[in-house]
């Protein structure tokens, strides 16, 4: 499953100027923002439930009194001089393309050269990248040794 949802949701409400974003728990949008929080694109990650405000921080005792379907992780965005520190997020995987890479493309991509018809990366962009492992940011692969799949692309 491609975290299309997470994306959307991401780049949208940072251009929107929102505070906090409500994603669905799925282990790979944990993940996923783990990946942002630790490499500074996101301020926090919470559990809340879909009845908590979007302005006010989510009550995590909320989470667990709520239903399944209604139980949200929230992702507090960051800015800076009041522009949004991540400013878009764009699959690079689709279900009907998907980009695997293994590790010298990997290397290659990360560096900024086209690799398989999608453009490297530039300046202050990562890479997201998927494999039997885990989901790992483009450098932590290179480091690693590791291909897998070029989920997205966050800047």
């Amino acid at each position: 499953m491609l975290p299309f949802d997470l994306c959307t949701r991401l780049s949208n409400a940072s251009m929107a100027r929102h505070r906090w974003v409500p994603i669905a728990p799925t282990r790979q949008h944990l993940s996923i923002l783990s990946l942002l929080l630790a490499h500074g694109f996101i301020s926090s990650v919470s559990y809340g439930s879909t009845n908590t405000s979007p302005v006010s921080p989510p009550d995590p005792s909320s989470y667990v009194s709520a239903r399944p379907s209604e139980r949200r992780v929230w992702a507090e965005l960051k800015y800076r001089n009041d522009r949004p520190v991540l400013r878009k997020m764009s699959l690079v995987s689709m279900p009907s393309r998907k980009v695997v890479l293994d590790k010298d493309e990997i290397r290659r991509f990360v560096k900024g050269s086209r690799v398989k018809f999608v453009r490297g990366l530039t300046l202050g962009e990562l890479a997201v990248v998927a494999n039997e492992q885990g989901i790992f940011e483009g450098r932590d692969a290179i480091r690693q040794g590791l291909g897998g799949e070029v989920i997205a692309r966050v800047g």
